[in-house]
């Protein structure tokens, strides 16, 4: 099986060595990959090395980086110092059931950074920090129900799927639907509804003040909003800002001017290693202190040495400079890639904050504002990634960048030449 012949991936795009990967990894793994995310048609093409903002896949192919593990990878593949830290680390030892300095080191960077945590936990990955982020809720409020943004993604948990408005999905208790609803992003009237309905069971409501899915970015009003309804109904204001943290040097939150009861991390934090945290006001956080014996919460890797090490050196070399430089290559990317994609025969805009982007298809020309402008599953994005994998440019299949500091002016002329040329390959392919 080869690129070529699935009729998949363009014809010019040697992907021989990847599909003979693919078709093994089907023997040991359901669809042959082990995160729904990365799948698309015909199979994933499978990496060998990235180094900075470049990927290698086992065919030999480069690519410019501008997922970055979704978001994850704020420094790009490989960064010296980070790698350094990691070897070092291996050396002492990987993982010990004991506190380790380094978890005191990344836990202060984070707390001096995101004022309203006062305290926190890691765990690994950021669908856990949400588990625990709902339970400490929960707990300390005596309730059960929560609300969310329609279209928010807050990790692999049932009780915060993406899309509740389709209903329980399989493998999800129909009652479990009943303790949670959702909102639309910017909506104030149906979020003070959704507030009202609920009333005295309203343990929490969670969103990410930029979500993931698009992109869309919360108006401030409306966080002060939630912040305003979480308290008058006593319930807890809860941010998802594993993705937006890279936003500002304390978060979103931080640039929004709205401090949340608690918040959950990850991506950026981790520094290429598995991890999430979840963190708040010390009044709610002090029920997991095991001296009072409320809340549990344990977990083999929590706090791992080697994530530890990288996240602490990921963090002292993201600062305010590499930031605000990192906002501004995604800011240019995002105006001149929506410049592209208007000029062009394609229905479709880019949209961004700092330094994420979002490509979105079958708009009529208008730029999206809520989830249920978005067309994710478009046959044309499905097109787009196709063609810009034969271009040199990897993305997600949803259409989500993400800028690195690994990259520079020179790095973000290449993307957009060779997302110009992307463009002119789904025009031909769709005729137009």
């Amino acid at each position: 099986m080869s690129g070529s012949s699935s009729g998949t991936f363009p014809g010019d795009m040697s992907t021989d060595r990847s599909a003979g990967f693919a078709d093994r990894m089907t023997r040991t793994m359901p669809g042959g990959d082990t995160r729904s995310s990365v799948y698309y048609k015909p199979f994933p093409l499978t990496m060998a090395s990235g180094s900075g903002c470049r990927l290698h896949d086992v065919d030999g192919n480069e690519y410019i980086d501008l997922l970055n593990n979704f978001t994850s990878l704020i420094h790009g593949h490989a960064r010296p110092e980070i790698t350094e830290a990691l070897a070092a680390q291996a050396e002492l030892g990987t993982v010990f059931g004991a506190p380790t300095e380094a978890q005191l080191s990344l836990s202060s960077i984070i707390c001096d950074r995101v004022e309203s945590v006062e305290l926190l936990r890691f765990t690994n990955s950021g669908s856990e920090a949400v588990l625990m982020a709902v339970r400490a809720a929960r707990a300390h409020t005596g309730r059960s129900s929560i609300i969310k943004l329609e279209g928010g993604y807050h990790g692999s948990w049932e009780q915060v799927q993406m899309e509740l408005a389709r209903g329980a999905g399989p493998g999800v208790p129909e009652q479990v639907m009943s303790m949670v609803s959702s909102v639309q992003m910017n909506d104030l009237e149906g979020l003070g509804r959704a507030v009202e309905a609920v009333g005295d069971d309203l343990a929490a409501i969670i969103m990410e003040p930029v979500m993931g899915e698009g992109v869309l970015v919360a108006d401030t009003d409306f966080l002060r909003e939630a912040r305003r309804l979480a308290d008058r109904s006593g319930a807890l204001l809860i941010f998802d800002e594993v993705i937006s943290f890279r936003l500002g040097q304390g978060g979103y939150q931080g640039v929004a001017g709205v401090r949340p009861d608690l918040t959950t991390l990850g991506k950026v934090i981790g520094g290429g290693m598995p991890v999430g945290a979840f963190g708040g006001s010390s009044e709610v956080m002090s029920g997991f202190d095991p001296r009072n014996g409320m809340l549990e919460h344990a977990g083999t890797y929590n706090g791992n040495a080697m994530t530890m090490v990288a996240g602490e050196k990921a963090l002292e070399l993201f600062d305010r400079d590499a930031q605000e430089r990192v906002d501004r290559l995604g800011e240019r990317l995002t105006k001149e890639l929506d410049r592209i994609l208007v000029d062009s025969r394609l229905d479709a805009r880019a949209i961004g904050i700092g330094s994420l982007a979002h490509l979105h298809f079958d708009t009529e020309g208008a730029l999206p504002e809520r989830f249920d402008d978005l067309h994710l599953e478009s046959e044309t994005l499905v097109r787009f990634h196709r063609a810009a994998l034969a271009e040199g440019v990897f993305i997600a299949t949803r259409g989500i960048m993400s800028m690195s500091t690994a990259m520079d002016e020179g790095d973000v002329d290449e993307a957009l030449e060779r997302l110009a040329r992307t463009v002119r390959r789904v025009e031909n392919d769709l005729g137009i």
